[in-house]
């Protein structure tokens, strides 16, 4: 028997500069360099400066939300009543703001209204937001909804602003139709 023949192994000559790449070595992995980390990490401290102070600032968030509410509270009192063809009280003051209804259906066009509506969320018993401190609305504002939706305000159109430490938003309820524009 004989033996099969060997072939020659040859090797390739590497240069020694392309001899260190492989497994390992730095050109093709995915890190980054001390400058790209030191950028980032810049960057991320000066959003994090300019950010901060807005999430420790929690009441300019709820002086926020309280003008959302008087907002919303003002076109859910004519929203009412109109589903209900009774007539509503706003009530706005300094520290906050009510809505009322009449005590009976018998009084529903005359009055008086001094009875809180029952607060939709079911939280609480009456309609009523106290303003967080260092807000308030302004000027006080004592006004009702008929069942068509009209407003009897003065003057017409009425400007109620509600003010805070965050600055001062105002929303303006026109007479005629009853329509709260936010601003």
């Amino acid at each position: 028997m004989s033996s099969p023949e060997k072939t020659p192994v040859t090797t390739r000559y590497r240069p020694a500069s392309r001899a260190r790449e492989g497994v390992g070595s730095r050109r093709g992995s995915g890190g980054f360099t001390l400058v790209e980390m030191i950028a980032t990490l810049i960057i991320i401290a000066l959003i994090a400066a300019v950010s901060s102070p807005l999430f420790f600032n929690i009441n300019a968030f709820r002086q926020g939300g309280f003008y959302d509410e008087t907002v919303s509270a003002v076109r859910y009192a004519q929203k009412y009543a109109v589903a209900t063809g009774c007539t509503v009280r706003v009530q706005i003051t300094s520290g906050g703001y009510t809505l009322y209804r009449p005590a009976s259906i018998a009084a529903c066009q005359t009055g008086p209204y001094n009875t809180p509506i029952a607060d939709p969320s079911g939280n609480a018993t009456s309609f009523t937001r106290t303003a967080p401190s260092g807000g308030s609305g302004a000027p006080a504002a004592d006004f009702t909804f008929n069942a068509k939706g009209e407003a009897s305000i003065t003057p017409d159109p009425m400007t109620i602003t509600v003010t805070g430490s965050s600055g001062n938003r105002s929303f303006t309820v026109y007479g005629a139709t009853g329509f709260v524009k936010s601003q």
